[in-house]
């Protein structure tokens, strides 16, 4: 069975994988929440906000072995080029005395070699949450000695970002590949394709959670904005891809992150509009999206339901796919979320919808960029697909639906 799982990856990265094709697609998974001493299941499909509601060890194998199963050529998900995990890997704390150094390894190194052993030949990016901080919730990426990035790679990752571990040569002919990276602060930039990068930040230091130093998010800022300025320079297109997402909580209307990180953010996102295809982000566990209003075009950011279900959601991952345009630059064209439910107590896992069906005019469908939907979309659309498909938990609650728009600092 191992062989044939990497016989099955091998032609996953063969056809996927090429960075000459005019598309691509990734597999997005997050908020595993994994407590793997928890003594009791999960529930699947639970009847609202649980934080106990955590994962144990015997649910996280039978859903990554469900979307093992469901991956693949003729199968529900169609291959990946690479698979994004938008962190949060980590349970809440138990409810006995623990150390969170031992919980923390234990868990995310759990989580790594599961991501290698269902992706055997596929790419694996890794972004911070959380969660994952070895010093607390909402703590430094780097904590004495022990850092998500040396946990990864003590289980198999070439790299703590990119499991592949390829570098960005002067040739760029192996993709995806590491351009820069901050081990200290946990961000860095992976180049997808010759003109397509991804950014990965560590969103959890801009967190009113978080008590920030100012070397830590002015390196990241400037870091950021260097990023972005030499991508304009260069026509590359962009994708950010971080834990928190910016602007507010439709739940309640709490700011996602400190207002001053939040305002610098959002003017490079309106200075670079034109590059950034989008922001792909996690946290909340719905199945949303809320739409960034920039001087010259709207920008989605994209939400990926959790995996784990202690918000009320239902497990679920997403696939996004990629389109290089005539122009070179590229776009997201579409995503399909598929949903995992219980069925006669066995894991069933479905397409639930995809972007352009639901969202957009046949007209727009045409135009291979999701963000060009965004204009006419009202949050009482969204609404209904947050807690995706949970039979148990149909109406999630909402106090501030006019976060759904982000209005970008000018």
């Amino acid at each position: 069975m191992l062989k044939k799982l990497f016989i099955v990856g091998s032609a996953f990265f063969a056809i996927n994988g090429n960075a000459a094709n005019n598309t691509l697609r990734f597999l997005v998974l997050s908020d595993i929440y994994l407590n793997s001493k928890q003594s009791y299941p999960m529930q699947i499909d639970p009847s609202g906000y649980n934080a106990d509601n955590d994962m144990d060890a015997a649910s996280f194998n039978a859903l990554m072995n469900t979307i093992q199963k469901s991956t693949g050529q003729g199968k529900v998900i169609p291959a990946p080029t690479f698979v994004l995990s938008l962190g949060d890997l980590v349970g809440h704390k138990p409810f006995w005395t623990f150390n969170r150094v031992k919980f923390v390894q234990m868990n995310e190194s759990t989580i790594f070699k599961s991501l290698q052993q269902t992706f055997p030949m596929t790419p694996i990016i890794n972004v911070f949450g959380n969660n994952d901080s070895f010093a607390e919730n909402y703590g430094a990426y780097q904590y004495k000695n022990y850092s998500p990035y040396q946990n990864a790679i003590k289980t198999g990752f070439k790299n703590g970002f990119l499991s592949s571990g390829v570098l960005c040569d002067a040739s760029h002919t192996s993709f995806p590949c590491l351009a820069q990276e901050n081990k200290q602060y946990g961000f860095f930039t992976i180049k997808l394709a010759p003109t397509l990068i991804v950014i990965g930040l560590n969103s959890v230091m801009f967190s009113p959670n978080h008590k920030a130093t100012s070397d830590e998010t002015n390196s990241q800022l400037t870091f950021l904005a260097n990023q972005l300025q030499k991508a304009a320079k260069e026509n590359i297109s962009v994708l950010i891809a971080m834990h928190i997402p910016v602007g507010e909580n439709v739940y309640d209307g709490s700011a996602f992150w400190k207002k001053p990180y939040q305002q610098k953010l959002l003017k490079l996102v309106d200075q670079y509009a034109k590059q950034i295809q989008g922001l792909l982000v996690a946290h909340t566990h719905m199945e949303e999206f809320t739409v960034i209003k920039t001087q010259s075009k709207n920008i989605g950011e994209y939400f990926t339901a959790g995996l784990s279900t202690s918000h009320g959601n239902s497990p679920s991952v997403k696939l996004f796919t990629l389109t290089k345009q005539d122009n070179g630059t590229w776009s997201i064209s579409n995503y399909t979320t598929y949903q995992i439910h219980q069925q006669n107590e066995q894991l069933q896992l479905t397409k639930y919808y995809d972007f352009k069906k639901i969202y957009c005019t046949e007209k727009q469908k045409k135009a291979n960029d999701i963000n060009q939907c965004l204009a006419q979309i009202t949050f009482n659309q969204t609404q209904p697909y947050f807690t995706v498909n949970n039979p148990n938990y149909q109406n999630y609650p909402t106090k501030a639906p006019e976060a759904f728009y982000v209005k970008a600092a000018k």
